[in-house]
């Protein structure tokens, strides 16, 4: 049996490719960049380098699509933004063998923070107060009248990439300004959203014609940027209402295959707030694994056609960590000039606390993927712990849709007619 893997450099990645292997499939990985540690698992067979997604998301999907006519593939497995442009494919992809996933069009329509503002509130799910301006001087204008802290983010971004907290409201428009400029956003202004304080609640969920087949919900302990983004050190905790707002928003877009959320859970009231949906995994699934929710092998089942029940729930209070992840967490806190001598002081002993917890990517089984990792960031040292520190591993990770959906059109117009995911290949 052989899968075939798209795999960003990510510890998600290098789960699935080791659980896969467990599963007793032989995998082969095609990623956009040789940074990825993953490839160097021993449970790869076969490595490809592909294009990159952002920059040439056409020689990406050229390369997986190549490789699956070759024939002998039991399934196509896309591991996070890779899936929202190899969705586009779908139909030539199960030409040659299964893959699961929702349309282009689907997928695209779930992530965008904007269009969550409607599916929530269809499905009854609680979302903070978000704004949407029409331009760059309506985003202005709403600022000038705020009278509490709020969140600039991206209408379509993951791991709070061009997010910013404003708690400042004086510099509230030049911050704006900074991040339309940036991300050249003249056209899709930035959203403004309440800004809520608390911690951050995740869940991944595997479902089924908008059923709910498996889910793990935790609580992010720690996370890099510090103000909210991926989380380096993690917990399971009982979310009741996560889990139905979950529920709720899987049920109302009959939802296939992988789908993750976040919330923030207000520390006053204790209430959770959908502040992002990625329709795809998420790093929880590595976390629900040793919390007894085996979601890849459900998954697995799911894809050769088996009906799946319902899986145990998650245990509580199981642990996992992105080591190198939160050892920058650490090096963020303890070079931040706004923190006092004690301030650093205090998160340096949270830090050194040990606890019982499962690692995300070392196995003394497989050290390749590690020291490769660890090649790479002392390398990279100087540009990882910059501002722009995640941007290193963020760039060839991210899909840029508004980018591919103007190639379409630009193809579309030369050939003269209606362009579909074979004809733009």
């Amino acid at each position: 049996m052989k899968a075939l893997v798209t795999t960003p450099a990510s510890p998600t990645s290098l789960f699935v490719v080791r659980r896969l292997k467990e599963l007793g499939y032989r995998v082969t990985v095609i990623d956009s960049h040789s940074r990825s540690f993953v490839s160097y698992s021993n449970a790869v067979d076969k490595r490809i380098l592909a294009s990159s997604l952002r920059y040439n998301p056409q020689g990406f999907a050229q390369a997986v699509i190549e490789e699956l006519k070759k024939g002998g593939y039991s399934f196509y497995f896309p591991v996070l933004e890779c899936g929202f442009l190899m969705s586009y494919y779908r139909d030539i992809i199960r030409q040659h063998t299964k893959m699961i996933s929702m349309s282009f069009e689907e997928i695209t329509y779930a992530h965008n923070k904007n269009a969550m503002r409607e599916y929530a509130k269809a499905a009854g799910v609680r979302t903070p107060h978000t704004e949407a301006p029409d331009s760059v001087q309506d985003g202005f204008k709403l600022l000038e009248e705020l009278h509490s802290p709020v969140v600039v983010k991206l209408r379509v971004a993951c791991n709070a990439h061009g997010q910013k907290i404003v708690t400042e409201l004086d510099s509230a428009a030049w911050e704006y300004a900074q991040i339309v400029k940036k991300y050249q956003l003249e056209e899709e202004p930035p959203l403004i959203q309440q800004y809520i304080k608390g911690s951050l609640i995740s869940t991944v969920n595997l479902a089924v014609n908008g059923e709910v087949k498996g889910n793990v919900a935790f609580r992010a302990l720690r996370t890099v940027p510090t103000s909210g983004g991926t989380s380096t050190y993690r917990i399971t905790v009982d979310s009741p209402e996560a889990e139905l707002f979950d529920a709720r928003i899987i049920k109302h877009l009959n939802w296939t295959g992988f789908i993750s959320f976040d919330y923030m859970e207000d520390e006053a009231t204790g209430q959770v707030f959908l502040i992002d949906c990625n329709p795809r995994i998420a790093p929880g699934v590595i976390l629900g694994y040793y919390a007894g929710v085996d979601l890849i092998g459900a998954f697995v089942d799911l894809i050769n056609g088996k009906e799946i029940e319902r899986l145990p729930r998650q245990k509580i209070g199981v642990r996992s960590k992105l080591h190198f992840l939160d050892l920058g967490w650490l090096l963020y806190n303890l070079t931040d000039k706004t923190l006092s001598g004690k301030e650093k002081w205090a998160c340096f002993r949270t830090w050194a606390k040990r606890e019982p917890t499962h690692l995300d990517i070392e196995s003394i089984r497989d050290i390749k993927p590690w020291f490769a990792l660890w090649a790479f960031l002392l390398r990279n040292v100087g540009r990882l712990l910059s501002p722009e520190g995640g941007e290193v591993f963020l760039e060839h990770f991210l899909f840029n849709e508004a980018e591919f959906r103007k190639e379409v059109v630009h193809v579309e117009a030369l050939r003269g007619g209606l362009v579909s995911g074979k004809e733009l290949l």
